[in-house]
């Protein structure tokens, strides 16, 4: 028994002393969650496909993130993204969700407290359609839809400020842009063996609370 209070007292005072010694050299783990503003543009997808010509791009959702600081430049950070649901005419809507593995690069002022940063990575995003139409009119003839992808790998990016007062011991919150460039394929309506390619964009405007371990 007192062997292993011993042990856990020493792992406790050890890990203490790694948390204390990482954040005064800007090292440290740390967590956060937060509300976004969320925007998706499709590229003319809905429209060139569809016909469909309203689209709702922009929702709330919400961004959960943890990482590692190396130092007081360089971050490893990997994160969720729900952005929501995205609506357009007859009832068409689509729910994306993404997965993403960035370094962030920033520099701290204040000493340590203010820290300016950008995101840089890969991301898999997931997208949910709902009510797409089965066929197309075109030039008075219908054609048969063929499903869009519904899983993208994306450029991920991001820009934005934290902020973590000495006062609050490892406590700070983050207003951060974020978005996810991907490229959906799907084969034309008209001609099955070609396929028609659209640039989209999912962002993410998110004010979040976080903590540094």
């Amino acid at each position: 028994m007192m062997k292993r209070l011993f042990i856990s007292g020493l792992l406790m005072v050890t890990l203490t002393s790694v948390s204390v010694e990482g954040a005064e050299n800007g090292r440290g783990v740390y967590l956060g969650i937060g509300h976004a503003a969320s925007f998706y543009n499709d590229g003319d997808y809905l429209k060139d496909e569809f016909q469909i010509d309203h689209l709702d791009g922009s929702d709330t959702g919400f961004v959960i993130y943890g990482g590692y600081q190396l130092d007081e430049i360089l971050g490893i950070e990997a994160s969720y993204t729900d952005y929501g649901k995205f609506n357009a005419d007859q009832k068409v809507s689509q729910a994306s969700t993404a997965y993403t593995l960035a370094v962030n690069l920033g520099y701290s002022f204040l000493d340590g407290q203010l820290r300016p940063f950008t995101i840089l990575g890969l991301g898999y995003i997931n997208t949910d359609y709902k009510n797409y139409p089965d066929t197309v009119t075109i030039d008075g003839r219908d054609y048969r839809v063929v499903d869009p992808d519904t899983r993208h790998t994306a450029f991920h990016y991001g820009l934005g400020i934290q902020y973590e007062p000495d006062l609050l011991i490892g406590f700070g919150v983050r207003l951060a842009y974020e978005g996810s460039i991907y490229i959906l394929s799907m084969e034309q309506a008209t001609d099955s063996s070609e396929t028609n390619y659209y640039g989209q964009n999912l962002g993410a405007l998110y004010l979040s609370l976080q903590y540094k371990f």
